[in-house]
């Protein structure tokens, strides 16, 4: 399942923002972080964090938004399971697809074009 799917995608997609992270593939071939902005209200804050969706991988129950470690405040989303349960997931085509369409997802709902119950997946 895709978290472009789960009715939480509403209120989570604004605080989800792509950042260029030049360290993986260079500056020629930057790869992009999806964060996720810390929200101030507390209460959405627990809400992102408790938040559980299938591995798009393997179906393992997962945490999509996730704390970087050392870093409380900054937070990020992970469509698969943690690099140290099951590395194959993090690099499996069902997390690009995942991955490729929350990025256009963010970006056509940052140029305000999406549908607001109407997500497109690459899969589809």
């Amino acid at each position: 399942m895709s978290i472009l799917l789960d009715p939480s995608w509403c209120d989570l997609r604004q605080y989800v923002r792509l950042e260029v992270y030049s360290r993986d593939g260079g500056v020629g071939n930057p790869r992009s972080r999806i964060e996720v902005v810390t929200p101030r209200d507390g209460v959405l804050l627990r809400r992102f964090l408790a938040l559980t969706m299938p591995c798009v991988h393997c179906g393992r129950r997962i945490n999509p938004i996730r704390q970087r470690q050392g870093r409380a405040q900054h937070l990020y989303f992970a469509a698969t399971c943690e690099l140290a349960v099951n590395y194959a997931c993090a690099r499996s085509m069902d997390a690009r697809r995942e991955y490729d369409a929350v990025k256009r997802a963010v970006a056509e709902y940052q140029a305000g074009t999406t549908e607001l119950h109407e997500p497109k997946l690459a899969f589809e």
